[in-house]
């Protein structure tokens, strides 16, 4: 009976505006803990559309599953729109499995939404989950019917793969994979939010004296809390720098070489980043090329040919 419903609801489908949050990053806590950075990142989203929407209203639910790869999630944006008159609140919920409990859940004014695609934050409490697992967005509301209902835009052939979209019609008792006619293994336009952190302080190994010109090779390596890959980027105190190297697994030593035109002291600066763009305090590493650089056995043996000459010459003095 779901899909004969959702047959009727494909002919009031209509197109939204498409916007994207890819490559969102902002500090969560300002403030390193243990030399660690805590960021709020995107973990998982589809932000495509067709210009289609999925409805839903009060007996109608709506469901996107979902794999996180991060522990912590904190909030989740939707794009919908609306058809007709209604304004009832949206309630989203976190589910483990469809028929389960909420594991967390907002309600958001319906007034937020417009009758073109807009991007939707519901912020709610943040959770801990299970990291590779499916877990469930869950959008349901009190208002609404066949002719005035949300709907949220949704892209087709499977662009997300960590999971799919469901509905039902009994208020949540029953769930079913849907499937619009012309429109195969759609995915609902949505993006998950989770806490993400940095990869420790680099630690930088190596020679900490050399010579101008000559090219030394040093040892960078850092862990990430999480094991996520890991790119570098060390500065070398002579403003050049390598830019981002990488991904490599986490722990793993890499060795780089270089070399300095110039006598002085130089900063050796590493920074490490994971694969959601969160980056690590710096790492510190001292290198000085010395302005006199004097060859002890040279000057010891100047030092016994100046005395032989003085020697000499008193010696001769006093025979």
């Amino acid at each position: 009976m779901l899909k004969k419903i959702i047959v009727i609801f494909a002919c009031f489908l209509i197109v939204g505006t498409i916007s994207t949050a890819l490559g969102y990053v902002k500090n969560y806590n300002s403030k390193p803990i243990e030399n660690i950075v805590v960021a709020e990142v995107i973990d998982q989203q589809q932000t495509t559309d067709c210009g289609q929407g999925c409805p839903f209203f009060s007996y109608l639910w709506l469901a996107q599953g979902f794999t996180p790869t991060l522990e912590t999630i904190t909030k989740v944006e939707l794009k919908l729109f609306k058809i007709g008159d209604i304004n009832s609140d949206i309630l989203l919920s976190l589910r483990s499995s469809l028929t389960g409990s909420d594991l967390t859940s907002v309600s958001v004014s319906g007034n937020q939404v417009a009758g073109y695609g807009k991007w939707i934050e519901f912020d709610f409490n943040d959770i801990t989950v299970n990291p590779n697992q499916m877990y469930y967005i869950v959008c349901r509301t009190s208002g609404g019917s066949m002719v005035n209902y949300y709907c949220c835009l949704f892209q087709i052939n499977n662009p997300y793969s960590g999971g799919e979209v469901w509905g039902s019609l009994n208020s949540g008792s029953t769930w079913e994979i849907i499937e619009y006619p012309g429109y195969p293994d759609p995915d609902g336009c949505f993006i998950q939010y989770g806490l993400d952190e940095s990869p420790n302080i680099p630690e930088i190994d190596g020679p900490t004296e050399g010579k101008e010109g000559e090219e030394y090779t040093f040892f960078i390596s850092a862990t990430d809390p999480e094991s996520h890959d890991i790119y570098y980027s060390v500065s070398w105190g002579d403003d050049t720098n390598t830019g981002w190297l990488g991904p490599y697994s986490s722990g793993e030593e890499i060795s780089l070489s270089h070399s300095w035109s110039s006598k002085g002291k130089y900063i050796i600066l590493a920074q490490a980043k994971d694969v959601y763009n969160v980056v690590s305090e710096w790492g510190e590493f001292e290198l000085e090329i010395p302005r006199f650089r004097a060859n002890l056995n040279y000057l010891f043996l100047k030092m016994i040919e100046q005395f032989n000459i003085i020697f000499n010459f008193f010696g001769n003095k006093f025979i």
